[in-house]
Formats: structure tokens, sequence, C-alpha cells
């Protein structure tokens, strides 16, 4: 899993990729919480990845 984080103002946006099928899930959240930001996008992820 890939992940891009990029900071907007007080907000954090973080793009978690599975880099095998190019499926992306994005989650927002306080800057100040990075790894709570990655950890919600990672299991939006892998949500859409057992959907399909």
């Amino acid at each position: 899993m890939l992940f891009e984080h990029r900071r907007l103002g007080a907000w954090l946006r973080v793009a978690a990729v599975d880099p095998c099928t190019g499926e992306e899930a994005v989650a927002t959240g306080p800057a100040d919480s990075p790894a709570m930001v990655e950890r919600l996008a990672a299991a939006k992820l892998a949500r859409r990845l057992r959907r399909d």
C-alpha cells in the first residue's frame, strides 16, 4: 500500500493506493494527526478491495 500526503492548511489529505490494482481511497483530517488520517485511508481502501 502506498500513501500520498498533501497538506491543505490545517487539513491533511491522504490517498492510499494499492499498487497491484491501482485502486485509491482518500481520507481528510487534521494535519496534526497524520497517523490517524493514514489509518483511515488504509481502512477505506481495505473495505473497497474486499467489496470488489
